[in-house]
């Protein structure tokens, strides 16, 4: 039986031809799959490169609003609870994330249901905010709003996270540009615009936003991971072992970007060390 990778086959599909295309392995870290449900979604958006809270596994009760539909949907954990997430480690990290993002992201005048009935647009150029609205079957989620208007808020769904995008021709060579998006910390490999472009216009949602994980990394992740090859195969790594079996052995040893010593700079761009 054939590898089936954790997304629906149109979006494989769309990946499997930008392996090909470009000469590529391109490893996809596994999106939750309630939230491909949103895709394309015109209610919906991906999440961008500055939201840094996380989708929610399941749907909750709220003791006193009902069931709320949530799964797949980035949310306030002080409003879901638990009971959103599939596990103990999953909500802590969101509680994590959650903690940094809000102070950053979130004005002190929208984080009440009567502030946002007395708003019109989010106060100092703010983007993000929460359903608030008890009688919402979404409440607890987040939304975005790229004008800062927040009748034109939507809600936000899991993107497409890349671990790599690798090079058939040489694989141990790990190349990337430094940056600054979004006022976050950006990496990209010199591949990342040709992938990135070209499977955004074939899915027709840009759900590939920023540049992949390896760029990032101080060492291999636990999850499990995609792998479309420039052959036209798909495989897949289930663990932080299976994957650093294939950085070893297919990839000859490819280093991550903070892992295995200091960065060398070539042409404005850096080289992790092999």
């Amino acid at each position: 039986m054939s590898f089936q990778p954790q997304m629906k086959p149109e979006h494989a599909a769309a990946f499997q031809e930008a392996a090909r295309l470009y000469k590529v392995y391109i490893l996809v870290r596994r999106t939750n799959l309630r939230s491909l449900a949103y895709v394309g979604d015109p209610r919906c958006v991906p999440k961008r490169l500055d939201c840094k809270a996380k989708t929610a596994d399941r749907d909750y009760t709220h003791p006193r609003h009902g069931r709320k539909a949530v799964a797949g949907l980035v949310v306030d954990l002080t409003i879901t609870g638990r009971e959103a997430f599939a596990s103990a480690d999953k909500f802590a990290k969101a509680k994590y994330e959650l903690g940094k993002f809000a102070k950053e992201m979130l004005d002190a005048a929208a984080t009440s249901f009567e502030g946002q009935r007395r708003l019109t647009y989010l106060p100092n150029g703010k983007l993000y905010f929460v359903d608030l609205d008890p009688a919402s079957p979404r409440f607890g989620c987040l939304k975005f709003s790229s004008s800062s208007l927040l009748s034109a808020g939507k809600y936000i769904h899991g993107d497409f996270d890349l671990y790599g995008i690798v090079p058939e021709e040489n694989p141990a060579l790990n190349i990337a540009v430094m940056e600054q998006r979004l006022e976050q910390r950006h990496a990209r490999s010199p591949e990342f615009f040709d992938v990135q472009h070209y499977i955004n216009r074939r899915l027709g949602v840009t759900m590939v936003l920023h540049g992949a994980q390896e760029g990032y990394a101080d060492a291999h992740s636990d999850e499990g991971i995609d792998v479309f090859h420039p052959d036209g195969t798909m495989t897949g790594c289930e663990n932080a072992a299976e994957i650093r079996r294939l950085y070893d052995q297919v990839f000859r040893g490819r280093k991550l970007f903070t892992k295995g010593g200091p960065r060398v700079t070539v042409r404005g761009m850096f080289v992790a060390p092999g």
